[in-house]
């Protein structure tokens, strides 16, 4: 243990390397908590507050105990941090033999199949999309990964890219001719010999979902894994241990199958038929779905004759189609992928319409012009345990916020933690007390009456004008959001962003540009962001987080709670609001420099008994209800 204390200690190894290096003690107690961990093959629970460190914390153990490790991260951005900025600053640090080696999904990945089969017929609609697949193609023939992350201009959502990335639905695995140059196969082989893998949550359980298929895998075998940012675990797994079926699953179906036999010139009028009648029907069938609800739970009463026509329709032709392909005489790799894809995609729709598991809620999500059916899991713990649990002997949860009420019962709940748990829990080393306040307003009308939204444009316009700008202003649904910024862009003297107008990096960097800036936001901005300095001196909360119990997923896990016996709301409700809450703090103060003020402009933390439990769960720092006070803090 001494040689981790060594590195990190005032003048060791890590200071020597880094500028600007800071010591913090819960640094060095965290990184050995997680090396007796790593050894001893033990669970833990780490919470590190905002500033200690936790990366190089979790990393240096990681690298240290000689074992096969994977990191898996929130975010893809997080990822790229550790792999191009960490890993070689502990490369020159450590004096260890070590390689490392980051993934990500398939979706970030160019297929020279695919790439092959649009260069002979490019579909491209405009003249951006033209300049943008001549871009593309010259850097397909010379880039070493095949990672889009090389293409700086390329848009997250760039039509193009989605014709040529790597599909796990659309490999042919070792039957593809460019299998041995492929991007994937060689990222997987890199990933066999490395000894610390690098991944993001998602990619993470989409590979737990193939194993539990039998049908492969993605990540090469482990023995230990350190999940950062751990407080968004269930979610994810929730998608990944799910299923979902939409327009554009079956839309993408008909057009590789239609690709495919016009590339092998095969002309079968039956076929062909198929292929036209799904279409039809499928526009039928999720036309059906169409309400003024973005996500709701189905229903028997959604299940109506019209419906079920059609969806009997849409299984028939699937599969006639599948039979079809697979018998063909000329029979292709592209056939069986196709004729696999539709059995796939009829299975999971028969799983959702039936609706006969109890363990899943069924529930329709209307998406722009998408229309997506899913199935989810309403608890995971016992997936997790089966899954993951029983086969990995070593577990390092860590996060800033993964603790309510200053213990981890409920993240332990939520995810099956039932064996024995190493719990740590590490208080940031910031001054919040000179560092930060929080003002709490009184008198404004509770958050689900009609004025609501007017009585906190009023507050958010003084606190602006005392904070001059530099603030995000945070809203837990995208209607406050916009409702407030219309009524205050222009009565505020600072320049005001709001989310959805351009992608969330150009946002960032705009706001950090431009120090007086003011950030509308919705979910995405209250985790995972880093703004230092005094760009960022105010954080502004419109209501207590509480998730809607509308929402499909949660309105299954209320009920399901409610039914065993528990209480939803402290089980379940109240927890999950306080860690979504302690997120949006933690955007607040970033380094030991930053001072700032935080409101809340929620009555309830004042009116109600709960309130006191969001209280102690944030960073102590100093309570007011007066103006005055906050610009007594910026006087300062």
């Amino acid at each position: 243990m001494q040689k981790i204390a060594s590195i990190l200690k005032p003048g060791g190894a890590l200071s020597k390397k880094m500028a600007n290096y800071e010591f913090r003690n819960e640094q060095i107690i965290m990184s050995e908590a997680i090396y007796d961990a790593l050894r001893n093959n033990r669970y833990l629970i780490a919470e590190a507050g905002t500033g200690i460190g936790k990366t190089l914390a979790y990393l240096i153990p990681a690298i240290l105990i000689g074992k096969k490790i994977i990191i898996s991260t929130g975010t893809k951005n997080l990822q790229e941090q550790i792999y191009f900025k960490d890993i070689p600053i502990l490369k020159d640090v450590l004096n260890v033999d070590f390689s490392a080696i980051y993934m990500k999904g398939r979706g970030n990945y160019l297929c020279l199949r695919r790439f092959k089969q649009f260069n002979f017929q490019p579909s491209l609609t405009s003249k951006s999309d033209l300049s943008r697949y001549e871009e593309i193609r010259q850097w397909a023939g010379k880039t070493d990964t095949g990672d889009r992350l090389e293409l700086c201009n390329l848009p997250d959502d760039d039509p193009v890219w989605n014709d040529i990335c790597s599909k796990s639905d659309l490999c042919l695995g070792q039957r593809c001719d460019a299998f041995g140059t492929c991007f994937i196969t060689r990222m997987r082989q890199d990933a066999a010999c490395a000894d610390i893998i690098i991944v993001n949550h998602h990619l993470f359980f989409a590979d737990l979902a193939v194993k539990g298929t039998g049908f492969g895998e993605i990540i090469p075998g482990y023995d230990a894994v350190i999940f950062d940012e751990a407080h968004q675990l269930e979610d994810v797994a929730t998608l990944y241990f799910g299923m979902t079926v939409s327009k554009y699953k079956i839309e993408e179906l008909i057009r590789d199958t239609q690709v495919a036999l016009k590339s092998a010139k095969i002309n079968n009028k039956m076929i062909y038929q198929a292929l036209d009648a799904l279409a039809q029907h499928k526009e039928l069938f999720f036309g059906k779905f169409e309400t003024n609800r973005t996500r709701y739970q189905l229903k028997e009463k959604n299940l109506d004759n019209d419906v079920m026509r059609e969806y009997s329709n849409i299984l028939n032709n699937m599969e006639l189609i599948s039979s079809i392909l697979i018998n063909l005489d000329n029979k292709t790799e592209e056939f069986s992928a196709c004729s696999r894809r539709a059995s796939e995609i009829k299975n999971q729709l028969s799983f959702i319409i039936n609706m006969e598991n109890p363990s899943y809620v069924y529930w329709c999500e209307i998406r722009g012009k998408g229309i997506f059916l899913h199935a989810s899991l309403i608890d995971v713990s016992d997936e997790l345990s089966t899954r993951l649990f029983k086969d990995v002997k070593s577990i390092v949860f860590t996060s800033a916020t993964l603790s309510t009420n200053n213990n981890f019962d409920y993240l332990k709940s939520r995810l099956g933690l039932d064996m024995d748990t190493k719990e740590l829990l590490l208080s940031s080393h910031f001054d919040y007390q000179s560092q930060a306040i929080l003002y709490l307003p009184e008198g404004i009308p509770n958050p689900n009456t009609s004025d609501f939204i007017e009585a906190i444009s009023e507050v958010i316009e003084r606190i602006l004008s005392i904070t001059k700008g530099r603030a995000f202003v945070l809203f837990t649904s995208h209607k406050n959001m916009k409702d407030a910024y219309k009524r205050l862009k222009d009565r505020l003297n600072f320049p005001s962003l709001l989310q959805g107008e351009k992608p969330k990096s150009f946002l960032l960097e705009e706001f950090k540009r431009d120090v007086k800036s003011i950030l509308f936001a919705t979910q995405s901005f209250w985790e995972g962001v880093d703004v230092q300095g005094e760009a960022l001196s105010c954080v502004i909360i419109d209501k207590l987080p509480f998730a809607s119990p509308f929402e499909p997923i949660v309105e299954a896990r209320i009920e399901s709670i409610s039914i065993s016996g528990g209480n939803q709301f402290l089980d379940y409700q109240l927890p999950s609001a306080i860690i979504t809450l302690k997120q949006g703090f933690g955007r607040l103060i970033r380094n030991k420099k930053d001072r700032g003020v935080l409101s809340i402009l929620d009555n309830r933390i004042l009116t109600k008994e709960y309130g006191e439990m969001f209280l102690k769960s944030l960073p102590k720092c100093p309570i007011t209800n007066n103006l005055i006070d906050i610009e007594k803090f910026f006087d300062e």
